[in-house]
């Protein structure tokens, strides 16, 4: 009896063990386990994560950028799929970060844990794209950002982050510089106003470091949340130091308010330059505002009006979801674009080989949307080497860019 149930017991843990590796084979998240494989073996599907906020405050933008990355999609599987890869085709899916880190995190883990991503991108707030890139690294799978501007994100070292966009401290000094070649004799004085998240922290810090370079004469730097529900001490403290330039870095919901209460106040500005800025630059900020907004200036990324992809992607988004595609959204959507381009030169969904195709990857600019000049290429901390930024102002009731003169479509107004 003894021997017996020694030899049932030896039976049930071989089986046991067997079970666990078989589960361990088939779990999601790093190295090639999160496509879905046909019975042959052939790669069917290949899962891409993306996470923004699609609740609370910034869904609107959020959703924006999901909308885009959806017809990226679309696109490329109507053209074939991943054809390294027989033809798999890529499926989005998405997490709600509701704005929040630690929920982005949660959802990152989910994403990789149980969906079977093989890839991330997001998210559209620098904070979360610190949460939910660590998870990336820690599953070995490529973090591709959508929107997320924080020099820091790109200094710590970690082998699978990647971005497209340019970071904070150019959006800085080229803003700055931007200021300098545009300015008129009577605008001598600036102040700035943005949202406390790492985000505008850090922007305002390296256009206050950048400061001489627009030979203006610095007044203050105030800081609000960008949950806010009123920020009349902000204006308050604004109409008394009276700038001629006010420049502002914040989201869309928090820079409506504020120009609605300016505008409650009757404060005018020589020159409002938002930088880094998700409202100034948007057709529905400029329908909420109508003419008091008339030659805002933004330094932001843009659209390239001028590139037959970009034209395409325009129409597409005005009739699929009705309205405009904002600025936010075409990295979104390069995002995806740049990501399958990685997967395609791999030939497999294997993170540390994606990756290793990512740093070795040149997007050619004709494919790009963006107005961006050069290709995308990484250097060894995942930044693009070429990013740039364009000057945008709104010209009856449109947004125009106006710098630099290759993506131009009008000239500044004062």
């Amino acid at each position: 009896m003894k021997n017996n149930f020694i030899r049932k017991m030896a039976a049930y843990a071989i089986a046991s063990s067997l079970i666990a590796g078989c589960l361990s084979g088939c779990g999601a998240g790093t190295n090639g386990a999160g496509d879905t494989s046909g019975a042959d073996g052939e790669v069917k599907e290949i899962k891409i994560g993306s996470i923004h906020p699609l609740t609370g405050s910034m869904a609107y933008e959020g959703q924006a950028l999901v909308n885009a990355q959806q017809i990226a999609i679309d696109e490329i599987n109507a053209s074939g799929g991943i054809k390294s890869m027989g033809g798999a085709k890529l499926v989005l899916v998405t997490g709600d970060s509701q704005g929040a880190a630690d929920i982005g995190a949660s959802e990152a883990q989910r994403l990789i844990e149980k969906e079977g991503v093989v890839a991330l991108t997001g998210a559209y707030q620098s904070s979360v794209v610190e949460t939910t890139s660590q998870e990336a690294e820690k599953a070995g799978i490529p973090y591709m950002v959508s929107v997320g501007s924080t020099v820091s994100l790109a200094e710590r070292g970690f082998s699978t982050f990647f971005r497209v966009q340019p970071n904070a401290e150019l959006f800085g000094s080229d803003s700055m510089k931007m200021l300098s070649e545009i300015r008129k004799d009577d605008w001598q004085t600036l102040a700035i106003i943005h949202e406390d998240s790492v985000m505008g922290t850090s922007t305002a810090e390296y256009i206050e470091a950048n400061i001489e370079q627009s030979g203006l004469k610095l007044l203050g730097n105030l800081a609000y949340s960008a949950g806010a529900t009123t920020l009349d001490s902000e204006v308050t403290a604004l109409a008394g130091m009276n700038p001629d330039v006010l420049v502002c870095i914040g989201y869309y919901s928090d820079t409506s308010l504020l120009f609605r209460t300016i505008n409650e106040r009757d404060i005018k500005f020589k020159c409002v330059l938002g930088v880094c800025n998700g409202a100034i630059s948007d057709e529905k900020f400029v329908a909420e505002f109508g003419d008091s907004v008339e030659n805002f200036l933004n330094c932001n990324y843009s659209i390239n009006k001028n590139s037959e992809v970009a034209k395409k992607l325009m129409e597409t988004y005005k009739t699929k979801y009705n309205e405009d595609i904002i600025n936010h959204a075409v990295f979104a959507y390069e995002a995806v674009k740049v990501l399958a381009a990685a997967l395609e030169e791999a030939g497999t969904t294997d993170g540390d080989k994606v990756c290793e195709a990512l740093r070795g990857l040149s997007y050619p600019n004709e494919e790009m949307v963006t107005a961006m000049s050069g290709n995308i290429e990484f250097n060894e901390k995942g930044e693009n080497k070429n990013a740039s930024l364009t000057l945008i102002q709104i010209q009856d009731g449109t947004n125009k860019v106006v710098y630099p003169t290759e993506f131009a479509e009008s000239e500044i107004r004062y």
